[in-house]
């Protein structure tokens, strides 16, 4: 902050210096006249010749600190209730003195810090402002240095070293296309259903499964829970979707023949 000067009954010394001693209590802000330092202030602005907008903004906050230090001060600890509730949108009336002083020493240190940031930012402005980036290309005299990577490449050339890529290309001993997928007979799996629920009398189809995660034989299942419900062995219920599906065997329902199935689906 620049060091401007105020001279008072209480007090002569920097202006910034002034907030500080406030604050820490070293000086009592009843001493301090606010508007004697507001005329000394104005009189030197009349002595400036250009306004100097920084030690105006550094002016403002710091006097509008002193002047609400003061009418913290000024106001008693216990008001009226009437007087509290003119007072619920002032954004100090909840607050004691010492609160009030911590509030505008972090403002004060926030201003400073922003004002810091913007004289850097500033300084850095002017100083890329005297460089002239280079916008042209490169001189005529190095436009032929970039090698030419297609010079001496023919088609024929170019099968050539395809064909030679390719050749080192590896290959598995073992193709996978012949082998044939692993089937699972319906019947089997459906008599194995069978016999598990009617060991259960109820249970739900993950049970069923037995464990298995083999994405055919989770078909398989379904399948046959899916053909058991329709032979009237098993009944089947599912609350909502994506629920786990509940099996209820049918009490007196026969016990599946896997044999006939076998017949009827084949051995697939």
């Amino acid at each position: 902050m620049p060091s401007y000067r105020v001279h008072t009954q209480g007090y002569t010394g920097p202006f910034d210096l002034l907030l500080q001693l406030v604050t820490r209590k070293r000086i009592a802000i009843g001493s301090i006249s606010i508007a004697e330092v507001t005329d000394q202030y104005l009189e030197e602005i009349n002595r400036m010749q250009d306004l100097d907008l920084e030690v105006a903004s550094d002016f403002v906050l710091v006097a509008s600190m002193l002047l609400a230090i003061k009418a913290a001060s000024l106001v008693p600890d216990e008001s009226v209730e009437e007087d509290s509730r003119d007072d619920e949108d002032d954004e100090f009336s909840n607050m004691t003195t010492e609160e009030a002083r911590e509030v505008l020493i972090q403002r004060l240190i926030v201003y400073r810090q922003y004002r810091n940031a913007a004289a850097a930012l500033g300084s850095r402005m002017e100083s890329t402002s005297q460089m002239i980036p280079r916008t042209v290309g490169p001189d005529p005299e190095f436009l032929n240095l970039m090698p030419d990577y297609t010079r001496g490449i023919t088609i024929t050339s170019l099968a050539v070293i395809c064909a030679d890529l390719l050749s080192h290309r590896q290959h598995f001993l073992l193709e996978a296309e012949h082998i044939a997928l692993k089937r699972v007979p319906l019947a089997l799996v459906m008599a194995s259903v069978d016999r598990f629920t009617a060991s259960r009398g109820k249970c739900t189809f993950e049970e069923a499964l037995q464990g298995s995660k083999d994405p055919e034989h989770v078909v398989a299942a379904f399948l046959a829970m899916l053909t058991l419900c329709h032979r009237g062995s098993l009944q089947i219920h599912q609350q909502e979707n994506f629920a786990p599906i509940e099996i209820v065997r049918v009490q007196g329902a026969p016990a599946y023949n896997p044999d006939e199935g076998l017949d009827e689906y084949g051995e697939d």
